[in-house]
């Protein structure tokens, strides 16, 4: 098809969709993106309440993978970011107490000081954190994140750090999710340096130099909602479907045709499925049945956020700091809450203070079963001996995301490379987003761009 009569579908009008659109506008490739919702940005959700600043997903771009902060300063968005306030503490509920969390990344110390000091780990779990200097390393498999920190630093690791850090980051089980899909940084420094702890310092001295006012995070001073309004402000209306729901995807001669719900339809010469695996799987399957049962079996679990304004006075806690994480050993169901006014500005009016809880895991399916003032209570009421929290809440509001979180488990690259040797055999079609190669907003705005690029390529040609 020659490159005048060229356009592309995009499916899903998520960060990777609007990505991937806004490349192929700058290609000048014709396109057409339809979003089921009536809204843009997927799982971007940022508000105005009562003088709050609210996100409902999620609340910030880190800043090892450039690729979100490329792209708003690309959209004249620069002079827009900001970096997390300091000080950065992490807490970490343990027994009861709350403890910051020694300096390192991802929860790994890189200094021995700080380490040593703590109180969070006991001396046997530091001794055994230790011996990471001398084990020996893996085999290069695929593990998941509690065998990898079990064999390098202990259980208490895993208790302390893997499940409400790492993989609380996907609010799953690190009994189940891979290494190598989550955090893929983990298993290089151990391939390279033999052990985490000398990995990590290496790192550590290596990024200091360069690293950029010091934020592993940044935001948009008016939410992440930013980004979303100025990609659908540049992309022409004619191309924008909201609201229109694609049911199916099938192959018309040497290109695509795609079904509505209500009985429309389309046809396009490419076609980017910029949503969840599991909706992507409902589109094909009638196109590729092995491809759709591929993305069919990745697990996803629904989580839920909870935003509770207070006034200053009503909370004792100092808030110094970026926020706390909750063990599943401590029997609570707030896995997390983050000290968001603390960690932004400008996020609470002037005399207030705003908290976002994390409720649903994959230790938690069934969280939201129970409406929206539940969940309010039961955040209130399980930080409140925490962060010395007194009343009710000025503001509180709920955001649910059923099925929202991928549950990127031990085989899941596997899996993906058998999802690549199928799309192998279907040329002009291409699958983004998260819960397939990646998850946070770098790896989806990457993931985005790079389909974008194969559909106005020799494959959407």
């Amino acid at each position: 098809m020659p490159k005048a009569e060229r356009r592309v579908a995009v499916v899903g009008g998520g960060i990777t969709g609007l990505a991937a659109a806004h490349d192929l506008l700058a290609a000048g490739v014709p396109f057409t993106l339809y979003e089921s919702q009536a809204t843009w940005g997927g799982v971007i959700r940022t508000e105005r309440a009562g003088g709050f600043l609210l996100e409902g997903g999620p609340d910030a771009m880190l800043a090892q993978k450039p690729e979100a902060l490329a792209l708003c300063r690309e959209l004249g968005l620069g002079d827009s970011l900001v970096p997390t306030s300091t000080p950065r503490t992490v807490y970490v509920l343990r027994r009861g107490a709350l403890h910051p969390l020694p300096e390192g990344v991802l929860g790994i110390p890189s200094r021995i000081g700080p380490f040593l000091r703590t109180r969070l780990f006991s001396w046997r779990g530091k001794l055994r954190m230790g011996l990471d200097l001398v084990a020996p390393r893996g085999d290069g498999g695929d593990e998941s994140i509690a065998s990898f920190l079990r064999r390098r630093l202990g259980r208490e690791a895993v208790e302390v750090l893997g499940q409400p850090l790492l993989a609380g980051i996907h609010s799953g089980d690190p009994e189940r999710l891979s290494l190598k899909a989550t955090f893929p940084r983990l298993a290089d420094l151990e391939a390279r340096h033999g052990s985490l702890l000398r990995g990590f310092r290496a790192a550590a001295r290596e990024a200091r130099p360069a690293a950029e006012a010091g934020s592993a995070f940044y935001s948009l001073r008016d939410g992440l909602g930013a980004l979303v309004g100025a990609l659908v402000a540049q992309l022409p209306p004619e191309s924008l479907r909201s609201a229109t729901a694609v049911t199916a995807v099938a192959r018309t001669g040497e290109g695509y045709s795609l079904r509505m719900a209500g009985g429309g339809h389309d046809t396009a010469s490419a076609v980017i499925l910029a949503v969840p695996p599991p909706t992507a799987a409902v589109l094909l399957a009638g196109l590729d049945g092995e491809l759709s049962r591929l993305l069919a079996a990745i697990p996803f679990v629904s989580t839920a956020t909870v935003l509770l304004g207070y006034r200053r006075e009503d909370v004792s806690h100092p808030l110094d700091g970026h926020g706390v994480m909750i063990p599943w050993t401590e029997g609570l169901r707030t896995s997390a809450c983050t000290f968001f006014s603390s960690k932004f500005p400008g996020r609470a009016p002037e005399g207030h203070v705003l908290l976002r809880g994390f409720l649903g895991s994959a230790r938690d399916p069934r969280a939201l079963e129970a409406d929206d003032a539940e969940l309010s209570r039961i955040v209130v009421e399980e930080m409140a001996p925490l962060l010395g929290l007194r009343g009710q809440p000025v503001l509180a509001r709920v955001y649910r995301w059923p099925g929202g979180t991928p549950q990127m488990e031990v085989g899941h690259l596997a899996r993906v490379a058998r999802v690549e040797e199928r799309l192998a055999g279907l040329p002009g079609l291409s699958l983004a987003g998260a819960g397939l190669r990646s998850t946070g907003l770098p790896d989806c705005i990457a993931d985005g761009r790079a389909a974008a690029a194969s559909a106005r390529g020799p494959a959407g040609s």
